[in-house]
């Protein structure tokens, strides 16, 4: 059997779990769980089953048992939902109903893995093997075609990655400097930008981005695509915007050297996209601006929403992506200094900078503990 990355059952360690949803997700990770030394999944339930015993799922020996029965039985044991994402509610709801107090969904990342590797159904071809080779032959491909002339391209220079968390607000743009943006940064009227990537299809972002003249990288994600048709670009929008495609990492959120023949760091924010590139351009410092990993909304005003997690859980994931991040960069390129301009929850990881519209928009923060953020001095002919 499969044996699990930790990092993918760690809020799942030291729970004793009763799995609830006995469909297709949870025929795809029950039986994983099952045989987890770390996790201890003592049954399964389902909105369906009434009786107090109904044998046991599938060949993991775990009871099957109504949810009632399990609310008498073990009141204290934790609901682990393992439905797809639209009957989330109303089997939280059951649950709830039933008694429990614990209730938490199966983890995203995880079923991300699952469902991409280890379930051949889920995949367009009765030939998965096949399948997957044809997909890491037109990764290579495409991130050649995308890539390959900007290696090196920004030797010993400053480089900016710009996000669009709150603190952006606080940044007058550093001249000289390529800016690489993602998701809505464009649209920051005093922020002109080299680079663009868009991990996501915004049909309303992508009309307008065809007036915008900067290189635009669009994500290619077959898997996804395939689960949630609306979210694949069409391939006019990308001869529209004359852009170039890449493929994100997720559930594997690992940064490579060479991203001509590997995936871009997922850690699900297509700033770690943005960021891996910008490192193979060589730059001697790179900008964080925007990077704020932090629940605390975005520069226009635009509120973060839970989706399929809570937004918190997504926080640490960046977080960790981030500490990935700093390790990688100092083990292949400990000659790149990595800067982060008025951090929010980064504060602490890299070498913090702050500008005065920050300080003077929070005069809580002592000065003489901040280091100052000089545009003047970073800016490049």
């Amino acid at each position: 059997m499969l044996q699990l990355e930790p990092n993918l059952i760690a809020d799942l360690v030291g729970k004793d779990l009763i799995a609830f949803g006995t469909g297709g997700l949870g025929k795809i990770a029950i039986p994983y769980l099952a045989q987890e030394p770390d996790i201890k999944v003592i049954g399964v339930t389902n909105s369906r089953v009434s009786v107090v015993d109904a044998g046991t799922f599938l060949n993991t020996g775990l009871p099957i048992r109504s949810l009632d029965t399990w609310a008498k039985q073990r009141p204290d044991a934790t609901i682990l939902l393992c439905v797809v994402k639209k009957n989330v509610e109303t089997s939280w709801a059951a649950c709830e109903a039933a008694g429990f107090r614990k209730i938490m969904v199966v983890p995203f990342d995880l079923v991300e893995m699952l469902q991409t590797l280890y379930n051949p159904s889920f995949l367009p071809t009765g030939h998965p093997m096949l399948y997957m080779m044809c997909m890491a032959n037109e990764l290579r491909e495409v991130h050649r075609a995308s890539f390959a002339e900007f290696k090196g391209c920004h030797r010993g220079q400053t480089v900016a990655v710009v996000a669009t968390g709150p603190s952006l607000n606080y940044y007058s743009q550093v001249k000289g400097v390529p800016h690489i943006g993602v998701n809505a940064s464009f649209l920051k009227e005093d922020i002109h930008l080299d680079y663009y990537f868009l991990r996501h299809y915004e049909p309303e972002w992508t009309e307008k981005l065809k007036d915008y003249d900067f290189v635009k990288f669009f994500s290619r994600v077959e898997v996804t695509e395939r689960r949630v048709p609306e979210d694949r670009f069409p391939e006019y929008v990308i001869e529209e915007n004359n852009a170039r495609r890449f493929f994100p990492g997720e559930p594997f959120d690992e940064f490579y050297t060479d991203i001509t023949s590997y995936p871009l760091m997922g850690g699900y924010t297509v700033a770690f996209q943005a960021i891996q590139f910008a490192i193979f351009t060589r730059p001697k410092r790179l900008l964080l601006i925007g990077c704020d990993c932090a629940r605390n909304g975005h520069f226009n005003g635009v509120e973060m929403v839970d989706s399929w997690q809570p937004v918190e859980r997504y926080v640490s994931k960046w977080l960790s992506g981030y500490q990935k991040l700093k390790a990688f960069a100092e083990r292949f390129y400990p000659d790149m200094e990595i800067i982060s301009v008025n951090p929010v929850g980064l504060k602490g990881l890299f070498h913090d900078m702050y500008t005065e519209s920050w300080l003077n928009a929070y005069p809580e923060w002592d000065r003489l503990e901040c280091e100052i953020f000089d545009p003047a001095e970073f800016e490049e002919q």
